[in-house]
């Protein structure tokens, strides 16, 4: 009896061994990136995961992502222009007379067709820029704080219409995973976006569970407003505070909050190029990544730049070694189901 309890005490062990072995095993081997179709792009993230991030001094491991068109879809409008759109609705609203002006004109056409060309392909004209003129004066007077769960309100509650995805969901779950997989290696992630701060604050929080000192937007202009026996407010002028998130205004913007060199940069357009050169200059291992729109059918299909065309950014992308990820090739699934 003895000799037939130790015999099962020591199978019980080896099945125990098996099964953690197993599970050990398959978790370190799960794929990391699922939503991510097996291309060369694929392995090449991989490797620069396993073979270089231990090269790299966890404090030294920051990576900065675009979030427009980056971290989420951006089209027909971008998160920032559908809530300014609606915010300027409201002022028309409470006034009717506004709506001869031109910029509550293109908000009230957009909210009827969010993709409305007479509108989308005229955003600048007589001299005036009507993205910039829109999302200032939508939300000018608010304190931000209110213009934060304004914006988060709108995103929670409105769907997109072509896909009817609410917009908070408007995320790529390819990119989402990108994220996770870093944070894993103890990278510390950023958003930097030329949207307005106050938008990254509605909705990234939540999706991405990023602290608001981790959000690096363009500032919208504030004035402190101090009331005694209440929190000081912020309420948002028609200005920003320079430079604008775009350009080489990622880099100093970055740098400024920051106070260090990125080792990884993850954009969409020739406006992140910037923080592409400014994570090439680490002395570290470094990666540059343009998500890359062509996937006409499950998203959109456009160049990689807004305005004025950049015909040389494929030399950029050879001449620096910066990767690119189609998405038609690259993702796996568009959309989170």
């Amino acid at each position: 009896m003895n000799t037939n309890r130790k015999w099962l005490g020591l199978w019980l062990l080896i099945i125990v061994i098996a099964v953690w072995t197993y599970s050990y095993h398959s978790d370190n081997y799960k794929d990391p990136l699922p939503s991510w179709n097996d291309t060369p792009l694929k392995e090449e993230l991989k490797d620069y995961m396993v073979k270089v991030v231990d090269s790299i001094p966890v404090e030294d491991r920051i990576a900065v992502f675009d979030l427009d068109g980056t971290l989420a879809c951006e089209s027909p409008l971008w998160f920032e222009m559908l809530v300014a759109v609606q915010g300027l609705v409201d002022q028309v609203d409470q006034d009717p007379s506004l709506q001869e002006e031109t910029i509550y004109e293109y908000a009230l056409k957009l909210a009827e067709n969010p993709a409305d060309t007479s509108v989308t392909n005229h955003w600048v004209k007589d001299g005036v820029n009507y993205i910039d003129s829109m999302i200032l004066n939508a939300f000018h007077g608010m304190d931000c704080e209110q213009y934060v769960v304004y914006a988060r309100g709108y995103l929670d509650h409105h769907k997109d219409r072509k896909y009817g995805q609410w917009y908070r969901n408007m995320f790529y779950p390819p990119m989402l995973e990108l994220v996770e997989w870093l944070q894993k290696y103890q990278f510390k992630v950023y958003v930097v976006s030329g949207s307005m701060q106050g938008v990254l604050w509605s909705i990234c929080p939540q999706t991405l569970e990023l602290d608001r000192d981790h959000l690096i937007g363009t500032r919208q202009a504030q004035v402190p407003v101090y009331q005694e026996g209440k929190q000081a407010s912020f309420v948002l002028q028609n200005a920003i505070f320079e430079p604008k998130n775009n350009n080489n205004g990622k880099s100093l913007n970055i740098y400024s909050h920051i106070g260090k060199i990125p080792v990884i940069a993850v954009g969409n357009t020739t406006g992140d190029f910037g923080m592409f050169h400014l994570a090439s200059s680490s002395k570290y291992p470094h990666l540059s990544l343009l998500i890359n729109h062509d996937d006409a059918e499950r998203e959109y299909a456009y160049p990689p730049y807004h305005g004025t065309a950049v015909p040389a950014w494929r030399d950029s992308l050879r001449i620096n070694k910066w990767l690119k990820a189609d998405m038609s090739k690259e993702f796996k699934v568009m959309w989170k189901k």
